[in-house]
């Protein structure tokens, strides 16, 4: 006798059929370049909780040793996006950047934190007087946090080429490695870099952005203007997940923490809690929900127009909102 399946059990036995048959549909990839340290948590949360799964990309995420080849490689197509301190951006818009960029479409279009470096010295070095005729090491000697840096030391009196030179030496690991090794005397760190030095008898000097007594944005999403106005729709999927990423760790300390341990090697549980401040402190931590300090933006102008006297004071120049604002809207 001949068994006929019931209609509603064929049509499912069809459709489980027809899902083996044919591949899952495959995820986005995008690869990204970052610099390394504590603030790539809200890309290891996007990662480590789906966040980026969710909006149908997966991720690649490369440490860069310095800003000049994260910039090179992003131009070449090799990444499509970046987290890079914003002045770098700034600087190669405005052509005074360490090496020149033809074409340079790379624009800021989400925050990453707004400071989040510390004054680092040498274990002699225990004062800004200190530093008469010492050397400061910088990631890039015309933009990045070396600007920032340079702009601390003036307010203590410290003028850069008269009173302290500079070298550029790329990221902070590199930037400690050349104070351990006697080339520098201070530099700009963040976490882990800064809690290394603590531990290895360097001194703390004090938070940059306090130092420096402005607002600030520090390190923000890049991506080229080329690449974004024919891939909006994985653009806008990026920062969906990344301000979801942001809400889970201003919402879930212990979560956030696990992250963090789970991607720092010898991280202590109270280093740990010292780092979730750092990363949570209203004044220079992650930018909540990933947005852009646009008052943080005019203090880089200011500084760039201070330290090298151009005349800059439109933040637009250098940023597209229109890709977050269709992000947080839909």
């Amino acid at each position: 006798m001949k068994f006929i399946l019931p209609k509603s059990v064929a049509v499912a036995a069809f459709a489980m059929g027809a899902a083996l048959s044919f591949p899952a549909v495959a995820e986005t990839h995008l690869d990204i370049v970052t610099f390394g340290g504590t603030s790539n948590l809200p890309i290891w949360v996007a990662m480590d909780k789906g966040m980026f799964a969710k909006q149908g990309l997966s991720i690649t995420q490369d440490i860069t040793k310095g800003s000049v080849a994260e910039i090179q490689n992003m131009m070449a197509g090799k990444y499509q996006i970046g987290s890079t301190s914003f002045d770098n951006s700034i600087a190669y818009v405005e052509g005074q950047g360490d090496v020149k960029i033809d074409n340079y479409d790379i624009v800021g279009f989400a925050g990453v934190h707004s400071g989040m470096n510390s004054v680092v010295t040498r274990p002699e070095i225990k004062t800004y007087a200190d530093l008469k005729g010492k050397v400061a090491a910088s990631d890039a000697l015309n933009s990045g946090y070396g600007v920032m840096l340079f702009a601390i030391l003036e307010k203590h009196g410290l003028k850069l080429n008269r009173d302290f030179t500079a070298i550029a030496v790329g990221s902070g690991p590199n930037r400690l490695d050349a104070m351990e090794q006697g080339k520098a005397h201070v530099a700009a760190l963040s976490a882990p870099e800064d809690i290394k030095a603590k531990r290895e008898g360097y001194n703390i000097l004090g938070d940059a952005v306090t130092a420096l007594g402005r607002p600030y944005q520090g390190s923000a999403y890049v991506v080229r203007r080329s690449w974004a106005k024919d891939h909006e729709k994985e653009l806008i999927s990026f920062i969906r997940a990344i301000v979801a990423a942001n809400d889970f760790i201003f919402t879930n300390k212990a979560g956030a923490i696990d992250v963090l341990k789970a991607h720092v090697g010898g991280l202590s549980d109270d280093e740990g809690n010292v780092v979730y401040a750092a990363l949570t402190n209203a004044n220079s931590g992650l930018n909540r929900k990933a947005e852009l300090n646009i008052e943080g933006v005019k203090t880089l102008l200011d500084l760039r127009n201070e330290s090298s006297g151009t005349n800059l004071h439109d933040p637009s120049k250098y940023i597209d909102l229109s890709y977050y604002e269709k992000a947080i809207k839909q």
